[in-house]
């Protein structure tokens, strides 16, 4: 394709376009990068620019069709590259070419991947661009095929040999921008990306890392739990761990949970001793995250349904906090008082309790009046008691009396005794003779 734009509108536009879509920023860590096509979508859309490909990417087509696709794309560069150089003259003549400018994003940003991979391919040739256009002008074009074509990107990169003009800041570039392609093919289609590390992963060494894999079964895992656990056997992970909390952690929903931890199950039916019982804790603890974050209804439910064993259950509480339990606190701790074993009931609910007392002690305090006997009520009549000591010990001590006699009630009570108020030494002093505390 014949090249006729100046380097003046080439900054002017695609630089601005940038600053204005993206921020890209071509050293900023690889996170920051993952997010980069999200703002750029979400910045976008604020301008009235619509972002979605023209062309459906997942559909069939037939080679006539793709060469047909292939010369509209053609045309469709051409006609922007014209536009371009159009509005470089415009403005050499001093007109305002702003919203030829916003046409032509609005055309580059509607871009199909073939189309994009035109304009990367001319970018490329270009030997007039300097580093910086060049940073810019393939920065926002190669993150957004990222985004629409990751298959034409992967294969389109290592034909891009200059970008800043440093190779090694090049080489990370690209590798960057492969791991993001990776990822958002691994959201699309997982086992596609996964052949494709398979057959073609050399062709980016040391980029194919267990984050890029993590970012794929993952992806699989938002669709198919199952089929993301089976490609965690094929993938070789250094940590599997690692990827057990990626797969459970996109499990959103109650039928994807069942079906991640159906999986988890199966596939750590191979594995033994401490690295089996830690994997399971991770993914269950993920599972329960998930859970916990969809309310006390449907996830009471899920829990009810799950088959947890008692282990498990115990583990899931560990990782419910107060500021998850929001209007349900009271259920809850009576759910963890029912379903977990009496022995692993305290420390849930003692530290839940204890939160929700220091944030509302008044309706703390009421849940605790009508709360049904149990290892739930004694728990948090001991976190209740010991809180309150602090500003009411009087009130604390009445509180501890209503547990049986014996040692929780023994411990209560001095702790009550510790916590009295300094300058309440004649009471403190009259609790402890009451109470046989030294």
């Amino acid at each position: 394709m014949k090249k006729s734009v100046k380097i003046s509108v080439v900054t002017c536009v695609i630089i601005a376009g940038t600053a204005v879509f993206m921020g890209w920023q071509a050293r900023q860590r690889l996170a920051e990068a993952r997010e980069l096509n999200a703002r750029t979508v979400s910045e976008a859309r604020e301008l009235g620019i619509s972002t979605t490909p023209a062309v459906d990417r997942e559909t069939v087509v037939t080679k006539r069709e793709r060469e047909s696709r292939d010369a509209g794309a053609r045309r469709e560069v051409e006609e922007i590259l014209a536009m371009l150089e159009a509005a470089d003259a415009g403005g050499k003549e001093g007109k305002d070419m702003s919203a030829e400018f916003q046409k032509i994003m609005e055309r580059l940003m509607a871009l199909d991947p073939a189309g994009l991979e035109l304009v990367i391919r001319d970018v490329v040739a270009d030997a007039s661009l300097d580093a910086e256009s060049r940073e810019g002008i393939l920065g926002l074009l190669l993150t957004k095929l990222a985004n629409d074509g990751p298959e034409t990107l992967l294969s389109l990169v290592p034909d891009v040999p200059e970008i800043t003009g440093d190779k090694t800041e090049d080489a990370r570039i690209r590798g960057m921008i492969a791991a993001g392609a990776l990822e958002n093919w691994g959201k699309k289609d997982p086992m596609a990306a996964a052949t494709w590390i398979r057959e073609k992963g050399e062709t980016f060494p040391g980029v194919i890392d267990d984050g890029v894999k993590q970012g794929i079964v993952a992806g699989a895992a938002s669709r198919d739990p199952g089929a993301a656990f089976k490609l965690l056997g094929e993938m070789e992970f250094k940590e599997v761990g690692a990827a057990i909390v990626s797969i459970t952690r996109a499990a959103a929903g109650a039928e994807k949970r069942t079906a991640a931890l159906a999986g988890l199950r199966t596939h750590l039916a191979t594995v033994a001793g401490e690295e089996k019982d830690e994997m399971m804790s991770a993914g269950i603890i993920q599972l329960a995250l998930g859970a916990f974050s969809e309310g006390y209804a449907p996830a009471s439910k899920w829990f009810d349904t799950a088959g947890l064993t008692p282990s498990e259950m115990t583990t899931a509480a560990s990782v419910l906090e107060f500021e998850q339990t929001k209007d349900a606190t009271g259920q809850w701790l009576e759910w963890m008082g029912k379903g977990l074993p009496a022995d692993k009931v305290e420390e849930p609910v003692g530290r839940i309790m204890t939160k929700w007392t220091e944030a509302d002690y008044q309706a703390a305090g009421k849940w605790l009046a009508s709360a049904p006997e149990g290892p739930a009520r004694s728990a948090s009549v001991k976190a209740y008691a010991t809180t309150v000591s602090r500003y009411e010990p009087e009130t604390a001590a009445k509180w501890a009396m209503t547990l049986p006699p014996g040692r929780e009630r023994d411990v209560t009570l001095k702790q009550i005794h510790r916590n009295w108020p300094e300058n309440q030494a004649a009471a403190r002093d009259t609790f402890a003779k009451q109470h046989g505390i030294e």
